[in-house]
């Protein structure tokens, strides 16, 4: 028999795009379902609500006092009758299978109490423009199915999960006191320690816009801070099981090499750099510190790159002021898809550099040789 899965949308004004949302979340192909509405306080003269009682008892509605997203998803879960939590904010949109390919990945799995997590689409308003989104498309299956890992490397976009509701009982529902982190404080706290199911095929569509809810940039910036030194503080041995991973020192290696170029995560580098350095287990812990700690500061990624290869870089944000050697040519990132690169010239994006510098000289392999086979 197929499992109760509830859909939560969390919304607050959203006479904008909520009808969208709603409707994804009744056309999908997975019949089971109930849908919950959760209204946040919306002060838009009603047409939140008149929206939502529009669909009759298509869905269930909820009403509370405006406090944030994360008391609104907490109503829900509360409220919930499913097996299956699966979270839908009111600006996105379920692709029809989204549910239905997620319980047929837990079936091959052969295990049901799994977590799933899929990659998705990005549609960028006004333009209308839509794209994949490409930040897990260098890594590995071990790694993207790593709970510690999906949290810590940013891999989750929170809309796609399918997350047993028996882990809310567990371990809580989402920290209410945090406004912009209280989603991967719960992610990390639920997974590390599990094993995840990964779905590469894009199963939601994720608008971003200008009305968009956001918070000062002191408040995230001083949330985010806390998270990832949070975060790193409380991973051990147990989090890297499966993850293909040698033992700690690769642990904080790659995650200081994944936040190479970040300034919110600054503090994550420097404990993730003080944590190497108290690690017992290698005799070359000074060392890796080394590199890592030239890789943030000095940003120079020349050595690793061999002078015989061409490459055609796409800049994005987080690629400024990164010192290449000669051979690198930078594409600035809207026309980087147009390229067609001559032969022997390989194209690279910042998460592929990134993946380069985990497998080369923290993992200790050949680095022209893993350029050649990938």
């Amino acid at each position: 028999m197929d499992p109760l899965v509830s859909i939560i949308i969390p919304v607050y004004n959203g006479s904008n795009y909520m009808r969208e949302a709603i409707d994804s979340a009744l056309a999908q192909t997975y019949s089971n379902i109930e849908i919950i509405v959760v209204n946040d306080g919306s002060n838009d003269g009603g047409k939140t609500r008149d929206i939502a009682l529009s669909y009759g008892d298509k869905i269930r509605y909820f009403e509370k006092e405006n406090g944030g997203v994360s008391t609104a998803l907490n109503l829900g879960i509360k409220n919930m009758e499913g097996a299956y939590f699966s979270w839908l904010s009111h600006d996105d949109i379920y692709l029809p299978e989204k549910v239905q390919v997620e319980i047929d990945a837990l079936r091959k799995a052969g295990d049901m109490s799994r977590v799933v997590y899929s990659n998705f689409l990005i549609l960028k308003m006004p333009e209308g423009k839509i794209g994949e989104y490409e930040g897990n498309f260098p890594y590995r299956q071990e790694f993207l199915e790593t709970g510690a890992f999906a949290p810590l490397f940013g891999f989750i976009s929170g809309c796609t999960l399918l997350i047993p509701k028996f882990y809310f009982d567990v371990y809580g529902s989402f920290d209410e006191t945090f406004r912009a982190v209280q989603d991967y404080k719960k992610w990390f706290e639920i997974f590390r320690g599990k094993r995840l199911v990964y779905v590469r095929q894009s199963l939601i569509l994720s608008r971003q816009h200008a009305e968009q809810t956001t918070y000062k940039y002191s408040i995230r910036m001083s949330e985010e801070h806390w998270l990832y030194s949070w975060m790193i503080y409380n991973s051990n041995k147990d989090d890297i099981v499966g993850s293909d991973l040698i033992d700690m020192y690769h642990f904080y290696s790659a995650l200081f090499t994944k936040w190479f170029s970040g300034e919110i995560y600054r503090d994550g580098f420097q404990f993730a750099i003080q944590k190497i350095m108290e690690l017992p287990e290698s005799s070359d812990a000074k060392e890796r510190a080394k590199i890592l700690n030239n890789i943030i500061s000095d940003s120079n990624f020349k050595i690793y790159l061999p002078k015989e290869q061409e490459f055609i870089l796409r800049q994005d944000f987080y690629l400024r002021g990164i010192e290449l050697a000669d051979n690198v040519k930078f594409i600035p990132f809207r026309q980087f898809e147009n390229v067609k690169p001559e032969e022997n010239i390989l194209l690279l994006n910042r998460g592929l550099l990134i993946q380069m510098l985990i497998d080369a000289p923290i993992r200790k392999k050949i680095f022209e040789k893993w350029i050649l086979q990938n």
